[in-house]
């Protein structure tokens, strides 16, 4: 049998023996968790209100921002790129299962001196050559198959990573929008309080008039009235700030949104969490993004070890070549031009002071670091859905009392107020029950908005949102499109229909 017919008989069989790849594989695994939470869970809501949960709210100016946000955010951004960078550097390890070919090609003249050129024309001379060179490792120990297999898995970490951006993304920016819209009732709170006060400063002053009151209840009268409004300058702020963060999260500068996000002449209400529906644990593992993460971590810490383990062993690579070298260009092709060459290298450490030996050691330990980190996730998914459970219970308890005390301070202010008038209570009456009054409805105000949060954050802990637009999205976003440039935003005023 002809050599070279021997060497192509032999490929079969170095692929064939290229199947057995060294190190664990890697065999997916649940930690063991508790089949059912031990808070109380609402099921009055259909399950599929967890892919679009912010849409539950039913309040258009939040589903605006979301819009923009998807197509803006740079957080988002930064976390596509990352993607299709991981997904580069898969492909660059993937080519290093196949041969490498490359070309050559080049050509001569040549002419000796004249004194030696006879007889005439021996003297010059022309070659042309072209050739091709190729070199395969062949993967016997199934080193490159793991690392193609760590970089698939950490490939799809990344997109988990992706995921986890997204997902934290519309959790921060409903909770801004909720604060945002929390403040601005607790200016409108406030609002009405400086007026009551102001109110009250004109009744002391008549009374006064009258005898009917002193001149230290009108200067406390007055000074409450000025508190008051010092309270609004902070308040005023701070809803400024809200509207610059929302701005910001949705892809814009600090002012972009000033007229989607201005209060209307009648107070906003607050974006009211609706019924959460029923999860079992077992679906939250297969939702959240960071436990997806965490496992395809795992995955590719497992076949690292693998990695580390094909560097022990020899390596066996078949270099390949073939040229055609002629004086003239028309016979480059001909038989009488051809060459190759071929065979079989090998390569091994002999001695490394116990490098290799460490680097599988070390593997292994990365390893099972990522599997202590993917039980740790677990375990804080499971924290932070009964944190939420939790905080949602005492928040619906606790806004029930302080609906009672609203009700119940504001019926004491206004018989105090009566009796006052009429000369028959104490100017501390009408105070007293003034800043109950205030404080009760304040305090309503800051319960909505933390059980607002709490339901945010429950959505958030069950790894809801992003599943039904993360394949919306695009791979990349043109650097034209970017925010602060005239398409970034609508033109002129953007406004939806809002509830109150």
């Amino acid at each position: 049998m002809p050599r070279r017919a021997r060497f192509l008989g032999l490929l079969p069989a170095a692929t064939l023996a290229a199947c057995a790849a060294v190190g664990p594989d890697y065999q997916p695994y649940v930690p063991p968790h508790p089949q059912t939470w031990s808070a109380t869970t609402a099921t009055t809501e259909d399950a599929s209100t967890l892919q679009r949960w912010w849409q539950s709210f039913e309040d258009p100016v939040l589903d605006t921002l979301v819009r923009l946000a998807l197509r803006h955010n740079q957080d988002l951004a930064m976390a596509r790129e990352r993607l299709v960078q991981a997904r580069a550097e898969r492909d660059q390890v993937a080519a290093g299962l196949l041969p490498s070919i490359g070309a050559g090609a080049d050509a001569t003249a040549q002419r000796s001196a004249t004194a030696l050129d006879y007889p005439p024309g021996i003297g010059e001379s022309r070659a042309y050559r072209l050739g091709l060179d190729a070199s395969w490792e062949i993967d016997i120990f199934g080193g490159r198959r793991r690392a193609l297999e760590s970089a698939d898995a950490y490939a799809d970490a990344v997109s988990e990573d992706s995921h986890a951006v997204l997902q934290s993304l519309l959790a921060e920016l409903a909770n801004a929008y909720a604060t945002l819209r929390a403040t601005e009732a607790r200016q409108h709170i406030a609002h009405a309080h400086v007026a009551t006060l102001a109110e009250t400063e004109t009744l002391t002053e008549r009374l006064l008039e009258h005898g009917l009151a002193t001149g230290h209840e009108v200067s406390q009268a007055r000074a409450e009235r000025e508190l008051g409004e010092a309270r609004l300058p902070a308040l005023q702020a701070n809803a400024t700030r809200l509207r610059h963060a929302i701005a910001v999260l949705a892809g814009g500068y600090p002012a972009a949104l000033d007229d989607l996000l201005a209060p209307d002449a009648a107070p906003a209400s607050q974006p009211q969490a609706p019924h959460l529906p029923a999860i079992l644990p077992s679906e939250m593992l297969r939702q959240r993004p960071d436990i997806r993460a965490a496992e395809r971590r795992l995955a590719a810490a497992t076949a690292d070890i693998g990695v580390a383990t094909a560097e022990r062993f020899p390596r066996f690579v078949i270099p390949l070549g073939l040229d055609t070298t002629a004086s003239l260009v028309h016979q480059l092709f001909s038989h009488a031009s051809l060459a190759w060459s071929a065979g079989v290298a090998a390569s091994q450490s002999v001695y490394d002071g116990g490098h290799a030996e460490a680097a599988v050691r070390a593997a292994a330990a990365r390893a099972e670091q990522a599997r202590l980190g993917y039980e740790k996730s677990v375990r804080l998914a499971f924290k932070d859905v009964e944190d939420a459970l939790v905080g949602l219970d005492a928040e619906t308890r606790r806004q029930q009392s302080l609906r009672n005390a609203v009700s119940d301070s504001q019926d004491a202010l206004a018989q105090a107020t009566r009796r006052y008038r009429s000369g028959l209570a104490t100017y501390l009456s009408v105070l007293s029950a003034q800043q109950s009054t205030y404080q009760a409805q304040d305090a309503l105000a800051l319960s909505q908005l933390a059980h607002t949060r709490h339901a945010i954050g429950l959505y958030k802990a069950l790894g809801a949102g992003w599943q039904s637009i993360a394949e919306e999205m695009p791979a990349t976003r043109p650097i034209a499109a970017m925010p602060g440039q005239q398409e970034a935003f609508p033109a002129g005023r953007l406004s939806v229909a809002r509830q109150h």
